[in-house]
């Protein structure tokens, strides 16, 4: 039997019309197929339909650029991203909207940026050193662990200011516990077909939520009684103490979801990005050897070039409408969620010089054009974290490659894994390591 795109809701563009289960196996398993397909077959506007939700999804810069200017009051982002709220709950900057939104983004993105962003180098340095002393030299091993194990291991540091010891394995043991839900082939197929709703209702759930839920209280109410808080420069405490104009601070509530939300999201997409550039610079010696030897703005641009090229999940920006609207000459009912794919701009042949191939120097001398580099959203919903982000993936590749040097296991191929919805590398990314003269 096959059905239609999103019956519930008419006047959508058209889309693949495979069975709903079909869609989100292919999804999952080939997102780059997934959508190339649909874009050759219906063009720069499409709807698509998988893991119980309904995009309409936008192909092209200028239909991006449109859904920048979006108002607070013509369309909401938290909403559309309400998936993720068995996770994260509900009051964070992630899925907020209106004006809540931008009081909130106002009191959590002071952190990361500047002076206080640069004070967790040492931090990262300090977790890659640890994980290069453990590297298997001269043997093909995978990326992806290592470099979830360092940037776990940061966001915790950084988030939390927490030492060596039992409360930060503590932590870092449940959330790996329960981000297991999303990241765990068998658990992300119990996400994927249950949906958020009914995946709140599970007994195993509940309880590895709960229980990290008690592990961030308890260090929330240990911070509020420290005497040095404003001495301090994690980000909980930094957040303890912002106030938004009326003086008022966050809830232990509020701050639950926010530390959450960070604590997924700050190192699952992190890793992934790193995993890739990676693979990425294994393959290309000569950029690897110019990496190595520091040249300036050469790591930033490896960076963004990797996030061009395997940007961390395909779709973002997403926008609930809530009255209709013309996007990119279609008129749109209210309710319908528009959503732009980074899988599918990134690589655009009429925006970027062969836009499959990796190279090094693509944005040493250039910024992305406007509605085509979209790995963080944009507008007032651009993801907070994301100068921190990029921070720490090339405070990560200088260390790294101080000390190694990485080969490549095997030729590229066109597979992908996947984390939850972190697109990764295949078999996690291995490379071949030696010891750097």
């Amino acid at each position: 039997m096959r059905i239609g795109i999103m019956a519930t809701l008419p006047g959508l563009p058209p889309g693949p019309r495979l069975p709903l289960p079909l869609q989100t196996l292919r999804y999952g398993l080939d997102p780059y197929g997934f959508f190339e397909s649909a874009h050759r077959t219906f063009g720069d506007v499409f709807t698509a339909r998988a893991m119980g939700e309904t995009w309409v999804v936008l192909a092209h810069p200028d239909a991006v650029r449109e859904l920048y200017t979006y108002a607070p009051d013509e369309a909401d982002s938290g909403v559309a991203n309400m998936a993720l709220r068995p996770l994260l709950g509900t009051s964070n900057v992630l899925l907020l909207d209106g004006q809540e939104h931008l009081r909130r983004r106002k009191l959590v993105l002071p952190p990361f940026h500047g002076d206080r962003m640069r004070a967790y180098e040492e931090v990262i340095r300090e977790a890659t050193r640890r994980e290069i002393a453990t590297w298997p030299i001269g043997a093909a091993a995978p990326t992806l662990p290592r470099m979830h194990a360092i940037t776990l291991h940061v966001v915790l540091r950084a988030v939390f200011g927490l030492e060596e010891g039992p409360r930060l394995d503590r932590l870092g043991g449940l959330l790996r516990r329960l981000v297991s839900w999303t990241t765990d082939p068998r658990r992300g197929l119990i996400f994927a077909f249950l949906g958020p709703a009914r995946l709140m209702g599970l007994r195993g759930f509940r309880r590895q939520l709960a229980d990290v839920d008690r592990c961030i209280l308890d260090e929330i109410a240990r911070r509020r009684e420290v005497a040095d808080l404003e001495a301090r420069t994690d980000i909980l405490s930094l957040l303890l103490q912002a106030r938004d104009e009326a003086g008022a601070g966050l809830a232990d509530s509020e701050l639950r979801d926010e530390l959450l939300t960070l604590l997924v999201a700050g190192h699952e997409t992190t890793a992934g990005l790193l995993s890739w550039v990676l693979t990425e610079i294994a393959a290309h010696r000569d950029a690897q050897t110019r990496l190595a030897a520091g040249e300036k703005g050469l790591a930033a641009a490896a960076v963004t070039e990797t996030l061009r090229l395997h940007p961390p999940v395909p779709l973002g920006s997403l926008r609930r409408l809530r009255r209709p609207r013309q996007v990119a000459d279609w008129q749109l009912p209210a309710g319908a969620t528009v959503a732009s794919c980074s899988l599918l701009i990134h690589r655009r042949a009429d925006v970027y010089e062969q836009p499959d191939q990796w190279r090094v120097d693509r944005f040493v001398a250039t910024r992305p054009p406007a509605g085509a580099w979209l790995p963080f959203g944009g507008g007032v919903r651009r993801c907070v974290g994301a100068s921190f982000a990029q921070f720490e993936a090339r405070t990560v590749i200088d260390e790294l490659l101080r000390a190694l040097e990485l080969q490549p296991d095997a030729p590229a191929r066109r597979r992908v894994g996947r984390r939850g919805i972190v697109i990764v590398p295949a078999r996690g990314g291995p490379v071949v390591a030696t010891v750097r003269d």
